[in-house]
């Protein structure tokens, strides 16, 4: 998304852009996400009518920064985000207002919003991109023919049986694409229209210098290419380079959720000329996920996120290897702190690892890994008729399994998780509409055999990232901008919202930043070289 969109605002903006990819196909990690773009006081929304105002805006931002955000970064992306949004709406790409979906901490923070900040692409069909079409990536499980809004008001993931199975066929027969695939696909459809030139399946190896002030980059196998105005190096994060993750992370038994080719390659490039790298200390961006075995000898196992699906559901809990729950696990964020708690008596996290735990109740009326509700659940997943005999082949302490089995059912019976107060937050991406209303929709006992177990791990966005001003440039370790340098996306560290996290902040942060990455060159820098 972030490179995307840099490309198709210089491209318009009268600059002539080269995209280069390292992977065979476009996409990134953003064909994995559900495509949400996060943007305060938008222009759809004060045209369906919504209230909204900066000064809100900008206290949402700062109470989710947690005091991790850079100033500038944050107004920067208040005060352009919804020019940003319009910009690309002009040059062709078509968004839609989500309904349906809150701020995360509605009801919790100043300046929160129940609904009107969120927008996602329109449905896009991949032939609409002639040739490109199979140069997308796409995911090989989950169904991205919807809008978010769509799967959310018809129930969510979780409940993927329950759509109109009609309209799901007709939408696949037309190769239909929303979420980050569709949006992938809405944007790489205006860059063709321009004629841009993209290259992939190029690596590149370093950045060229002129004096102190990047010139342009050195390919993999030698070529050079100048850059007259600037680099903007939107390569993703680190998550799947197992040796950041360790530096950044730290915590055991990562899972990445992005493509193999995500590994830290403009971070990298970036430190070997002398940018700064900022951690942020507190983020909340962690899930827990757990891995598909390929369909087929070859094919890559996929990761699956269980935190915003099954978690989201009752019939299921999450247990320590004490056979213990230890957070609300219907709403991530608030498992975050509980993951990252180290023991200094132990010298071990006692809540990794994980596992997630549910009963036939809910395989039979909801989707697990993908599947339909009912289908069954397979082999590689641990079942047992008694919960001690699950929690034995698991290695979960068994009494202490049973025991927490039979207090989280007794929460069910009364309503309420005294533990926890699973399912209390306003915020969530299932919601079992049959449930009735005034029941608690995340609660649901375990007590229909068979018991099912499999251990989840955590994943998420990395820490960390190459350190960048308001205008998107990168900055030296010494404080001052690397002349000729940019980055957005996940390739910078995320100090304009700091340690929260909020649906669609990350796309709409590479959307925005890469439009100013390309309004900076236009105003600020001075071209290198002759006209060519």
């Amino acid at each position: 998304m972030a490179g995307l969109a840099t490309v198709l605002a210089a491209s318009e903006r009268g600059l002539r852009p080269l995209l280069i990819e390292k992977s065979e196909k476009l996409g990134g990690g953003t064909t994995n996400s559900y495509g949400l773009i996060w943007i305060g006081d938008n222009h759809l929304a004060r045209a369906a009518g919504y209230e909204d105002n900066r000064a809100d805006v900008v206290r949402y931002m700062r109470f989710l920064a947690g005091g991790e955000e850079r100033n500038a970064n944050l107004l920067a992306f208040v005060d352009w985000s919804p020019r940003a949004l319009q910009f690309f709406e002009s040059c062709g790409v078509s968004f839609r207002l989500t309904h349906g979906i809150t701020d995360h901490y509605y009801g919790v923070a100043p300046g929160a919003r129940g609904e009107g900040r969120t927008v996602e692409a329109e449905l896009i069909s991949g032939y609409d991109l002639g040739a490109w079409r199979d140069r997308v990536r796409v995911p090989m499980r989950d169904p991205f023919f919807v809008t978010a809004e769509e799967q959310i008001a018809w129930g969510g993931i979780n409940r993927f049986s329950n759509w109109d199975q009609t309209l799901v066929r007709e939408r696949q027969e037309r190769d239909i694409r929303g979420k980050g695939v569709g949006l992938i696909c809405q944007f790489l459809k205006a860059i063709l229209a321009r004629a841009v030139p993209i290259l992939t399946g190029e690596r590149i190896e370093r950045l060229t210098l002129e004096g102190d002030r990047v010139s342009g980059i050195e390919l993999a196998g030698g070529r050079q290419i100048a850059a007259r105005r600037g680099v903007v190096l939107a390569t993703g994060g680190y998550e799947s380079n197992p040796d950041l993750v360790r530096d950044f992370e730290g915590l055991p038994n990562w899972l990445s959720l992005y493509p193999a080719s995500i590994t830290g390659d403009g971070l990298l490039l970036a430190t070997e000329i002398g940018a700064a790298v900022r951690t942020i200390r507190n983020n909340l961006q962690l899930f827990l996920a757990f891995q598909l075995p390929p369909d087929a000898p070859g094919e890559e196992p996929q990761s699956h996120l269980a935190g915003i699906i099954e978690l989201c559901s009752p019939h299921t809990i999450v247990v320590n290897q004490a056979g213990k729950r230890f957070a609300d696990e219907s709403y991530f964020q608030g498992m975050v702190p509980a993951l990252r708690h180290f023991d200094p008596a132990t010298h071990r996290y006692p809540n990794l690892p994980c596992y997630l735990i549910f009963d036939q109740n809910y395989a039979a009326a909801y989707s697990f890994a993908g599947r339909h509700a009912g289908a069954e659940i397979p082999g590689w997943v641990s079942q047992a008729e008694d919960p001690r005999v699950l929690g034995a082949k698991l290695g979960i302490n068994t009494d202490g399994l049973a025991a927490t089995i039979g207090r989280f059912n007794d929460f069910c019976r009364t309503g309420t998780d005294n533990d926890f107060r699973r399912g209390e937050q306003a915020w969530r991406l299932a919601h079992d509409r049959a449930i009735a209303s005034g029941q608690n929709p995340s609660l649901g006992p375990l007590d229909k055999p068979p018991f099912y177990g499999i251990e989840v791990a955590p994943a998420g966005g990395g820490s960390a990232g190459v350190l960048t001003d308001e205008n998107a440039q990168v900055l030296h370790n010494r404080g001052k901008p690397i002349l000729g340098l940019y980055a957005t996306g996940n390739t910078a560290a995320k100090v304009e919202f700091g340690a929260g996290y909020q649906a669609g902040l990350t796309l709409a942060s590479g959307m925005t930043f890469g439009y100013l990455a390309v309004d900076h060159m236009l105003k600020a820098s001075k071209p290198i070289g002759p006209d060519t």
